[in-house]
């Protein structure tokens, strides 16, 4: 099986997809979860359909999201998945106004997440869509319940021992990084998951603890999470986009950033068992300790500044070109966005660190801290499964090894992190199931699939 791509695709192919979709009437099939920073779309086909090759890959051959499509064999579909940043929503909006034919009789869409009601009077004066908003919570839960009961190779363990061996500070190397699909051991669906932790990692995190199908509570979280780390992300490095930062900390090596418990003590500190001289002891340990070389003044100190500025606006000419239609795609393509994105944006500690080492230390930081506050939750609940879903996963080795490390780190070894093909998309299948108008769905994929997902 091949490494499935990322969920995020570019504005113009999710545009694509949508406009093919909705020019057909078929508003019904569809559910829309709008968060924070992405909009999470699902799109619901019977299998007859693909068959007769109309199935949502011939709309556009080099969709990535192909590899997030789900049979459910019981019910007779396949789940469609796909997804694009927030912020452009607007351009949804005016797009679907452009090809959402007026014929359409039913523009009813369901819709979760804090952008359904933020965004729901636009999509009604432009569109005259109305978004029947569903609690974001039930959302998630549902979603999760119908994967874990009826999704085969869903539920996995981060299985890769070196990289696991190697989360607290060693850098990336060619024999540590895995091959994704080889480091899954999936996780058969049961009827009964139940109980469990869902620790939901957005912008910021929500611990949910579910005991039935209909009975579930918030019962924790955490205002650091995927939104941190990419907002800090964007205040220390050059990099646009999340998948820029991700890709930087394939090349990162934490420990010279990160204050190790060997830094303090020379070798482990023995009387506690655990604290290797490799255990990080202060996120960004390093950077406190770095002394910063006195201010000079006169002839010697005006050179100085002259450098600096001319560094500087050395990489700011370079974005320059990099914008330009002729030279930028030549300069793209000879690599030099990437030395934009390497630099830190501190002019006065780019020499002592580099944004891959930042970029892998932040990384680690956040993750960890989910991690444990996670296994905390599952002792002061007695629950010993905990899933991890969210879009800040990514499907990345580095934050999947992180958070299985800091799972197994603080439960001895006797909890494992568990985590989900489609862990960005819990609120939008939630959605989907959740619609309390029984005609509507029962005209979109028919009563026997409709009655099947009812008991979920």
């Amino acid at each position: 099986m091949r490494s499935r791509q990322p969920a995020v695709i570019d504005k113009g192919t999710a545009l694509r997809l949508l406009a093919a979709i909705n020019l057909r009437p078929e508003s019904r099939r569809f559910a829309i979860d709008i968060g924070g920073s992405l909009a999470k779309l699902l799109y619901v086909q019977r299998e007859s359909e693909v068959q007769q090759e109309l199935g949502i890959k011939k709309l556009d051959e080099a969709w990535p999201g192909a590899q997030l499509s789900v049979r459910i064999p019981e019910i007779g579909v396949i789940l469609n998945f796909f997804a694009f940043e927030t912020r452009n929503i607007n351009d949804l909006v005016k797009f679907l106004r452009e090809n959402w034919g007026s014929g359409i009789s039913s523009k009813d869409v369901r819709a979760t997440g804090g952008g359904a009601v933020k965004y729901a009077e636009n999509f009604r004066q432009e569109l005259a869509v109305v978004l029947n908003h569903l609690d974001e919570m039930d959302c998630l839960v549902r979603g999760l319940n119908f994967l874990l009961t009826k999704a085969q190779r869903e539920v996995y363990v981060f299985d890769h021992e070196p990289l696991l061996s190697a989360a607290m500070s060693e850098p990336a190397s060619p024999s540590v990084f895995p091959d994704l699909e080889n480091s899954r051991k999936f996780v058969d669906a049961s009827d009964d998951p139940f109980p469990y932790l869902l620790v939901n990692i957005g912008s910021g995190v929500s611990i949910i603890k579910v005991n039935g199908f209909e009975e579930y509570e918030r019962v924790s979280g955490s205002s650091l999470g995927g939104g941190t780390f990419w907002g800090l992300s964007r205040l220390l490095t050059n990099c646009k986009t999340f998948d820029e930062v991700i890709e930087l900390t394939k090349s990162g090596n934490n420990s010279k950033v990160d204050m190790l418990v060997g830094d303090i003590y020379g070798g482990e500190y023995g009387k506690v068992a655990g604290l290797d001289a490799s255990v990080i002891a202060a996120s960004f340990g390093k950077v406190v300790m770095k002394k910063e070389a006195p201010d000079v003044y006169g002839w010697a100190g005006m050179w100085k500044q002259f450098v600096r500025a001319i560094k500087g606006s050395s990489y700011l000419w370079l974005n320059f070109l990099l914008s330009t239609p002729v030279l930028g795609p030549l300069l793209r393509w000879m690599g030099y966005d990437k030395k934009t994105q390497e630099k830190l944006a501190n002019l006065g500690l780019r020499s002592a660190f580099s944004a891959n080492d930042v970029a892998l230390s932040l990384l680690r930081m956040v993750a960890f801290n989910i991690g444990q506050i996670a296994y905390l939750n599952s002792k002061r609940y007695d629950v010993q499964r905990i899933y991890f879903g969210g879009n800040f996963i990514r499907d990345h080795p580095y934050t999947l090894a992180a958070i299985s490390f800091a799972v197994r780190f603080w439960s001895n070894g006797e909890t494992q992190a568990l985590f989900l093909q489609h862990d960005g998309f819990l609120g939008v299948i939630g959605a989907f199931l959740g619609n309390d108008d029984y005609d509507i769905v029962v005209s979109a994929v028919g009563s026997s699939i409709v009655a099947s997902w009812k008991k979920v």
